[in-house]
């Protein structure tokens, strides 16, 4: 499983034309499997009129929620091609649907193929990509005279601070720490305080990196 992963920051929308067919590529961040059936009902809203709306998306770190659509062209053109294009730019969090509008002549297995990959590709590559990450979040309180020892690992690991929070007599940081990394990290605090942080990780959550 990648712990940092490729994304989509925001809707893009670009479209090809071959052979009098238009092929509209609307591309989407998607979250999980429920927002990319809502994007996709929207885009089927929005072309109501159009031949075909072909799709595929992948969720998760571990790009596992994989689905895709041929929606009525010929078995293999469609679907599977547009998630080729995803996963050629090993994207996840992501919905691309492709809109053709038929412009009357037929195009064939392969050249149908080329066309909705070549149409999610180019979407693809107008949208602006971000790194996006599944950590834990590291909660780490102290009294404020461990402050320096704490702040002086935060810095020297690069570690992403989430929210400070204090009480009367102590500071309390939450961090969000790659699954790989959190035993290390632990261990830093732990013998930079000697032993007075008290330390605590939550669940799994995906997060912008």
């Amino acid at each position: 499983m990648d712990e940092v992963y490729l994304s989509v920051l925001t809707e893009t929308f670009a479209q090809i034309k071959v052979e009098g067919s238009r092929f509209i590529a609307d591309i989407f961040p998607a979250a999980d499997e429920e927002e990319a059936k809502n994007k996709l009902e929207t885009v089927r809203k929005k072309y109501f009129d159009a031949t075909h709306h072909c799709y595929a998306y992948v969720i998760g770190a571990e790009k596992k929620n994989v689905r895709y659509s041929d929606d009525g062209e010929p078995s293999g053109t469609a679907g599977v091609k547009i998630h080729s294009a995803i996963h050629a730019k090993s994207l996840s969090d992501i919905l691309v649907v492709v809109t053709r509008y038929f412009g009357g002549t037929k195009l064939g297995v392969g050249g149908l193929g080329r066309a909705y990959f070549d149409a999610a590709e180019y979407g693809i590559a107008q949208a602006k990509t971000i790194s996006k990450a599944l950590v834990r979040e590291l909660q780490v309180s102290f009294p404020f005279s461990e402050t320096n020892p704490v702040m002086n690992v935060i810095n020297s690991q690069k570690l992403k601070i989430a929210r400070t929070d204090y009480t009367s007599d102590r500071s309390i940081i939450s961090l969000h720490i790659l699954p790989s990394h959190l035993a290390s990290v632990q261990l830093l605090f732990t013998n930079a305080t000697r032993g007075l942080a008290e330390i605590s990780s939550g669940n799994l959550i995906t997060v912008i990196w």
